[in-house]
This record gives structure tokens, C-alpha cells and sequence, in this order.
């Protein structure tokens, strides 16, 4: 999202122009939304929040220092408000001067596989997709719509860090050195199964999970130069719920419902 732009709100003058009316919050806003020529339920949908959450910032029942941070913006925003203007004059701040370098973080990986992206947890979180393990063969399940982050690719590289138990993906040329043909996909959600390959020390092997299914967490990375791999931790494994896999994905023998 771009910078959202504001307006300075005016109050109003009397006619004359000897007065100023000082309004309070809840004034400030439907004096705005009019000016905007809007109504309640438009602004609403616009903040993506409900109608009453609005009116109720309108009529004053709640101020909009007193709501949340993200509601408080979003209303702002779509009226235009510089949401500093509704602070208390007698906030301080530090001397940005004073502010540290970013820190730096210990990377226990091998400098040709990738640096992983640091996020806050809660971001990271909505990041993390799901993809399966096929206990028969030890091969990898990936949900296509999970692939496709990667983009519209057609050969993929997969590599895998022993130690870490970790497997990452990027995209490939066809000339490129191990390079696995993609299938075009027969249903938007079909699975990708990436074999075991066959390799010693194969990790997936090496977990000792026996003959049940599990899912396994992946997301997005990047390496410094920029090049975008699909990073799965065989660590987070956990037996697979196979209702996820049911309906719309082709679900390979082994995934059958008990």
C-alpha cells in the first residue's frame, strides 16, 4: 500500500469570521465524511470494518484514540485525517540519533543454500503453508496453489540441509544441473509429489516416521541476492490431518481416509 495521503481538517468559522468552533473527535469525523460526501456504511466498508464499529467512533461512544491501532488508521485514512492530529500535544519522542543499528542474526546455514527471511512471528505466520509427506515412497507432496508462489515455473532444483532438516525449492531452467520436470496440473489444487530421489541420507528417510502421513510447515525465503526458494522444516512435522487433502486434491493411495 502506498503512503496514505491526508488533508488538514479546518474547523469551522462563524460567517463573519470572528469565531472558530472547536470540535471533538466524533465531530471531526462526520464533519469530514460529509465533506467527502459519504455515508456511514461507506466509510465502513472502505476501513473494511463493521457499520456499527463506525457510528459508534461517530456518536462518540468510542474515541478514536481509544480504538485499536489498526481501525483507528483505517478510518483516518479513508477520511483523509492525519491520525497525529488526534494525539496529545504532550507526546515526546526520543533523539532518533540515538537508535541503534539494526542487530545482526547468527546464520547456521550453508552460504550457497539461502538466508532465511527474518519476520515478527505474527507476520511469519500467516506466510506458512502446509505440504505432506507420502510415508510409502518417502516422496513430497506439495499442493500446487503452494508451488505456484513460486510462480508459473516448470522445472524446480530441490536441495535439503542435513543438519537443519530442512528442504528448500526454487524455480530451474530445464538445462539446469538436477532440474525436475513439473506436470502441468489437471485441477487448480492437484499435489506435486517430488520423489525421495533416492539419495543417501535422504532427511525425509532419516525422520523415522513410519508409515503414517504427516504435514509438514513451509514458506517463502530469499536468499541476500534476492532469489526466492519455498523453505520446508522437517522439524514442524506433525501427523497429517488428510481431511485437508480430501475434495479437490488428488489424493495419492496412501492419503486415503481410514
Amino acid at each position: 500500500m502506498k503512503k496514505p495521503i491526508s488533508v488538514p481538517f479546518q474547523m469551522p468559522e462563524s460567517d463573519d469570521g470572528k469565531y472558530i468552533a472547536v470540535l471533538c473527535e466524533d465531530s471531526i469525523l462526520k464533519t469530514r465524511r460529509e465533506q467527502l460526501g459519504l455515508s456511514q456504511q461507506q466509510v465502513a466498508d472502505m476501513a473494511h470494518i463493521p457499520l456499527k464499529q463506525y457510528q459508534r467512533l461517530e456518536t462518540g461512544e468510542t474515541g478514536i484514540v481509544g480504538t485499536s491501532f489498526k481501525i483507528g488508521l483505517s478510518v483516518c485514512t479513508v477520511l483523509l485525517l492525519d491520525p497525529y492530529s488526534f494525539l496529545p500535544a504532550d507526546i515526546e519522542q526520543p533523539d532518533p540519533k540515538t537508535m541503534k543499528p539494526v542487530p545482526m542474526f547468527h546464520n547456521d546455514l550453508p552460504d550457497d543454500l539461502f538466508a532465511p527471511r527474518r519476520t515478527g512471528r505474527k507476520t511469519a505466520w500467516k506466510d506458512i503453508k502446509t505440504v505432506f509427506v507420502n510415508y510409502m515412497d518417502y516422496s513430497l507432496l506439495i499442493p500446487y496453489d503452494v508451488l505456484y508462489i513460486l510462480g508459473d515455473i516448470k522445472f524446480v532444483q530441490l536441495s535439503w540441509n542435513i543438519p537443519a532438516r530442512r528442504i528448500v525449492i526454487c524455480a530451474a531452467e530445464e538445462n539446469d544441473e538436477g532440474a525436475i520436470d513439473v506436470p502441468v496440473s489437471k485441477y487448480e489444487h492437484e499435489l506435486f509429489a517430488l520423489p525421495s530421489l533416492i539419495e543417501k541420507q535422504n532427511p525425509i528417510e532419516a525422520m523415522g516416521w513410519g508409515d503414517i502421513p504427516h504435514s509438514l510447515e513451509a514458506r517463502l525465503v530469499h536468499d541476500k541476492s534476492g532469489k526466492v526458494y519455498l523453505m520446508i522444516d522437517l522439524k514442524t512435522a506433525k501427523p497429517a490431518d488428510t481431511s485437508q487433502i480430501d475434495g479437490f486434491l488428488t489424493t495419492p493411495q496412501c492419503f486415503k481416509q481410514l
